[in-house]
């Protein structure tokens, strides 16, 4: 398992305030994923349809709370005593529409922020995507503004630019394929663009706290899960400025 974040990874991330990387999951695992979304969100109607906790959905989805391809990056930029803060997933059929272009160290979300000194790198709320269905050039979904996660003109963003109205050229809209993830810090100005794709859209969010902080105003209850690990029971931890029991450490064998 890999136990360390790549040097570009790091400098592609602090340059756009995103990533994603790829084959995050295997083509057995989408699989798995989609079919038992297929029985939770069949009774949930709409165009947009945004259900919370998927992660009790069963193994599959809670094995996602810790996926080994994903918390090395976690690790590297919210540092060892991460947590997780709520979990939710986004389906979206064509001509379905949701959330303006939002985000941002605004000065009034105590957990959008993104800071980096010598050589390390260290943000607030971070949200890991899961995606079991494409989003090619043009599908919409999620969208960002690349390195807004460090800008200082916040308040410039024009109106019917956050309303894509109007999509300039630095409005980007990532490409992504089944079973990549991407991560992305919640001080970077992002949102969702309608969906124009036939297919649907299927995208798991698992959003990631550093230990003393909280964005969700609830906490995890383990008593919600099955045979959760020791890792996964430390990522529930409540948040706490203390000397902490979850620090989460990885193991060549995890």
């Amino acid at each position: 398992m890999q136990l360390s974040v790549d040097i570009e990874d790091k400098f592609v991330f602090d340059l756009d305030g995103y990533i994603v990387i790829e084959n995050v999951l295997s083509k057995r695992e989408v699989d798995e994923l989609n079919a038992i979304a297929d029985e939770k969100m069949q009774a949930v109607d709409g165009k947009y349809r945004n259900v919370g906790r998927p992660s009790t959905w069963g193994m599959p989805f809670q094995q996602l709370l810790d996926h080994p391809k994903i918390m090395p990056y976690l690790l590297e930029f919210l540092g060892s005593k991460v947590r997780i803060d709520h979990d939710y997933c986004i389906f979206m059929q064509k001509g379905g529409t949701r959330g303006r272009l939002h985000g941002g160290d605004n000065g009034r979300e105590g957990d959008h922020w993104y800071k980096y000194r010598d050589g390390v790198i260290r943000t607030g709320l971070t949200v890991v995507t899961f995606f079991t269905t494409p989003a090619h050039e043009g599908d919409g979904g999620f969208c960002c503004i690349p390195g807004t996660h460090k800008t200082n003109f916040l308040n410039s963003i024009p109106l019917d630019v956050r309303e894509y109205e109007r999509v300039p050229h630095y409005v980007v809209q990532p490409e992504v394929n089944a079973g990549d993830a991407l991560i992305f810090t919640e001080a970077l100005v992002h949102g969702t663009m309608p969906w124009t794709a036939d297919h649907e859209r299927r995208a798991f969010l698992y959003k990631y706290s550093p230990g003393h902080s909280s964005w969700a105003n609830t906490y995890y209850n383990v008593d919600d899960y099955e045979n959760l690990t020791a890792q996964q029971v430390r990522l529930m931890a409540p948040p706490s400025i203390g000397q902490r029991p979850n620090t989460v450490q990885l193991e060549e064998n995890a």
